[in-house]
């Protein structure tokens, strides 16, 4: 069988845009997601769990009604199902995000 591999560094050059994503890989229905932030994301919820991993710099999850957490590089933040939310960065930031596949279209 062949290998799939990925180069982190490489698809981290190709987002160009904030909030913009690639898909690093998938295991059955869910995805590991290559994202920058900067800025603030809309407020939203997913009925499942998603994790953030920051690879570079530092972000913040803003809870609707509740406190923003700092998400500093080497940490790792899940947001629970059905809690709303924002993601957002002062400084450009490189996160990996694991989700449902379908999570995006939400």
């Amino acid at each position: 069988m062949a290998e799939r591999k990925t180069s982190i560094s490489e698809a981290a050059e190709a987002l160009t845009q904030p909030f913009t994503h690639t898909v690093l890989g998938q295991v059955d229905d869910y995805c590991a997601y290559l994202s920058r932030f900067m800025g603030a994301y809309r407020f939203h919820e997913h009925a499942k769990d998603e994790m953030y991993i920051v690879l570079e710099g530092e972000i913040f999850i803003d809870y609707f009604d509740g406190p923003s957490v700092p998400v500093r590089q080497g940490e790792v933040l899940v947001v629970k199902a059905g809690e709303r939310h924002r993601s957002r960065a002062e400084q450009e930031s490189l996160v990996l995000i694991f989700k449902a596949a379908h999570l995006f279209a939400e």
